[in-house]
């Protein structure tokens, strides 16, 4: 009697990621932006991604300005779901507020089909909305280079 063993191992493949993306959402007070950029490490299961989120406020911001003066701020508080989870606080609402820029090495990376929850919190009132991928949004940033488009999400997005 012959026993052939056969040995099956873990095969790393190369996966094609799509680079820049770029998801959106809103409510009816806050839009939401998440920038991703990523890429897959050679030979490996893994992906470096790079993400910035930003929170822009849609409403009349002189009026909440005046309101911040009077009232001494109006604490706001967020969460961006993502390939990675962005929280935030701010003493007051801004007209847009630039989010966490972070790099992480990950065994996930984002796709076309993503969609991602947004949480804020401001004045006793809450809003949550769900971010999709934007492909006019995404053709700007491939357009734009890494740190131009970096700079540009960081500019309040409507």
């Amino acid at each position: 009697m012959v026993l052939s063993i056969g040995l099956v191992g873990c095969v790393n493949k190369e996966i094609d990621v799509t680079s820049p993306l770029v998801f959106y959402g809103e409510s009816d007070t806050w839009s939401g932006t998440l920038y991703v950029e990523q890429s897959q490490k050679d030979g490996e299961n893994m992906f470096q991604v790079d993400q910035l989120t930003n929170l822009t406020y849609k409403e009349d911001f002189e009026q909440i300005s005046k309101k911040q003066v009077e009232e001494d701020g109006i604490p706001v508080s967020f969460s961006f779901e993502g390939v990675m989870r962005s929280e935030g606080t701010s003493s007051h609402i801004q007209k847009t507020t630039p989010g966490n820029r972070s790099t992480t090495h990950s065994d996930e990376y984002a796709t076309k089909e993503d969609e991602f929850k947004v949480i804020v919190e401001w004045n006793d009132e809450k809003e949550t909305f769900i971010m999709t991928h934007n492909e006019k949004k995404t053709s700007k940033a491939q357009n734009l280079g890494k740190e131009e488009a970096f700079r540009y999400f960081y500019e309040p997005q409507k």
